[in-house]
């Protein structure tokens, strides 16, 4: 990779630099040549990481540029000064067969009939064509998804191991890789017709051996249907029902195959809860690794030799490094962490104390009896923003049912609330609309409500990790706290910087949840200097968070 700094300042791909980001591109580029491998870029909303992410992916033979979200790619592609520069590739679902228009390429005719011969793939395909311009392309963009499933699946013209890894807004990548790794037997998951076989088994285990055992079972079943539909497409043409079905066959008995190969190599957790399918509830099974660092080599950090790992909330870098493995493959003096101040003015995103006195703690033992006072707090918020969009993070549908079910009707009218079901559909509506509040579950990450989109936000729980997960629970067993906040603080921080997008946005941040207080006392040492500088002054008396300060540097 070419690491002269006038180099890199020349492939910087902005006509011009907003306030840090040469000083930045300078010390990275330095870094870079006395030997670091990778770089954690610490910068909130408003630095612009992309285009000095760009400018090392310029700068490398190859780069990947890795996301979380698909969004985010179309963010960037539509950027008048990155987009040029990254080719971008999707799954094969987001394609459309040239020969059977009503199918995606991950069903289309390829798939349903053997040995098809109109496709000349990589002239015909839609997905194929694309992909061989990201292989050919200098910087290629995908979601973390993709870049899992592809480095695992695909062997036909695979992207295989790049120079430069650039994982952006990346502070969540162990989650990804658990989720990936996550196993899940259920009526969606596996055909009803395999599910159907074990369902009065699933509902009764006790432990990981025997969720062993029941995953062992399925994995049978289905490799042995997967043979059934494949003879069924040696005499002619599958439809798409059959070939989705043997597509979740075949990723089932591989996720299995690999959990069975890794199970005895660590701790794995399963817990029992419940799918609802054509109206009726049954016994879902769920198998996760305790820890996503057994993985994270084999899954990512194989595929390159240097990283950019950029987002606004890496908090505590030895507990990141650790969860994502990459305290074992590299060296202290191998690793640098560059913290970027925020360029926003502090009156523009202030946080504000709508706790009544601390008298309004949400946690799981306190809710009940506090829910109300909390509502009467969100309906003085309204009440002060006026004919502004509101968003309201509840933390879970239950709280959101709550707010609806015990809010005074006259503010109802403003209400705008979803459900997992049509999530997207009403934050759709809701973002053109004026004056509405926006009941929002799990929207903390992945929004840029840019402009007059959202002007005011309202933390009305922490959003704590739920202890009845039993993945989390074993780790508080195991004294695990520093994570947990850390967790919690970071899901507040991101939710944080959905609204002030740019220097000259304004958005009030309320805090109605007293628990956050606790939070911020707990976690001092992590929080960023850009966001305790927006907490009100008797916060910061209580937090004493001077005595934490740290001058960056290495880990």
């Amino acid at each position: 990779m070419r690491t002269d700094k006038d180099e890199i300042l020349k492939l910087f791909p902005a006509p011009g630099f907003r306030k840090y980001q040469k000083e930045t591109l300078v010390r990275m580029a330095e870094e870079f040549e006395t030997g670091v491998k990778c770089i954690l870029l610490d910068a909130p909303t408003g630095f612009g990481k992309s285009p000095v992410n760009i400018a090392f992916a310029e700068a490398a033979e190859k780069a990947f540029y890795i996301t979380p979200q698909l969004t985010l790619i179309d963010q960037m592609k539509r950027d008048k000064y990155v987009g040029k520069h990254i080719t971008e590739i999707k799954g094969r679902q987001n394609y459309f067969c040239q020969f059977d228009p009503v199918a995606t390429v991950d069903v289309g005719m390829c798939q349903r009939v053997k040995d098809f011969q109109d496709c000349k793939k990589y002239e015909d395909c839609p997905y194929y064509k694309q992909k061989m311009k990201a292989l050919n392309a200098h910087t290629a963009i995908m979601s973390f998804a993709y870049f899992i499933l592809e480095g695992y699946s695909e062997s036909d013209n695979s992207f295989g191991r790049r120079e430069l890894l650039i994982l952006d807004e990346s502070h969540n990548i162990d989650k990804f890789v658990v989720n990936y790794i996550s196993l899940t037997i259920s009526p969606w998951s596996v055909p009803f017709s395999i599910y159907q076989k074990v369902s009065n088994i699933v509902g009764n285990i006790k432990n990981i051996q025997d969720a062993i055992s029941v995953i062992s079972t399925v994995r049978d079943i289905a490799a042995s249907q997967t043979e059934v539909i494949q003879t069924t497409l040696m005499g002619g043409m599958l439809s798409i029902v059959q070939t989705t079905a043997l597509q979740k066959l075949i990723n089932f008995v591989g996720n299995a195959d690999r959990f069975l190969a890794s199970v005895q190599e660590t701790e794995w957790v399963h817990q029992i809860n419940w799918s609802s399918y054509k109206g009726k509830n049954y016994p879902r099974l769920i198998v996760q690794p305790l820890y996503a660092r057994t993985f994270m080599k084999d899954m990512i950090w194989c595929r390159a030799e240097k990283f950019i790992i950029s987002s606004a909330t890496l908090l505590n870098i030895p507990l990141f490094l650790r969860e994502v493995g990459l305290d074992d493959l590299l060296k202290p003096d191998e690793v640098l962490h560059l913290k970027i101040p925020s360029t926003f003015p502090i009156e523009n995103r202030p946080i504000l104390d709508a706790t009544e006195d601390g008298t309004i703690v949400m946690t799981r033992d306190e809710q009940e009896a506090n829910f109300m006072a909390a509502v009467k707090v969100l309906e003085k918020i309204i009440e002060l923003e006026p004919n502004i969009n509101i968003a309201v993070h509840c933390h879970s549908y239950r709280i959101s049912i709550g707010i609806m079910n015990l809010i005074d009707n006259k503010y109802k009218t403003r209400i705008v609330s979803h459900t997992a079901e049509n999530r997207q559909e009403m934050l759709e509506e809701w973002m053109k609309s004026k004056g509405k509040v926006f009941l929002a579950v799990s929207f903390e990450e992945g929004q840029d409500w840019v402009g007059d989109i959202c002007d005011c936000q309202v933390l009305f729980k922490v959003p704590y990790g739920d202890v009845g997960d039993k993945r989390v629970a074993r780790r508080l067993e195991l004294k695990e706290w520093k994570w947990y906040r850390n967790e919690t603080l970071k899901t507040v921080i991101q939710s944080y910087g959905r609204a002030v997008r740019g220097p000259e946005e304004k958005a009030h941040y309320y805090v109605i949840d007293a628990s956050f207080i606790n939070l911020i006392k707990r976690t001092a040492k992590d929080i960023p200097e850009w966001y305790y500088d927006a907490l009100p002054d008797h916060w910061k008396v209580l937090v004493d968070f001077n005595k934490y300060r740290e001058n960056g540097g290495r880990y």
